[in-house]
């Protein structure tokens, strides 16, 4: 779904928007060049809810360059 929505070289303003417009909790990030947030899915294989915590890089220009994704069991879907 990322990889789709938010290509490489994609604008930070382009991401935290795409954020925040589904919802997604932006979390604090300890460098200047990251955002981090919790995202939920449902998983399509068995139909769970997953969430992961994503942690985009951005270069100088503020362009999209890689994103990470962690389990974060410990933030789940609320209803």
């Amino acid at each position: 779904m990322l990889g789709a929505q938010l290509p490489a070289g994609t604008s930070r303003q382009r991401v935290t928007f795409y954020l925040s417009s589904r919802g997604f909790e932006q979390q604090p990030s300890a460098e200047s060049n990251t955002v981090v947030a919790v995202v939920h899915h449902v998983d399509t294989e068995t139909l769970q809810p997953a969430t992961a915590r994503v942690t985009f890089h951005f270069d100088a220009q503020d362009k999209l360059t890689t994103y990470d994704l962690q389990p974060a069991p410990e933030n789940p879907l609320r209803p």
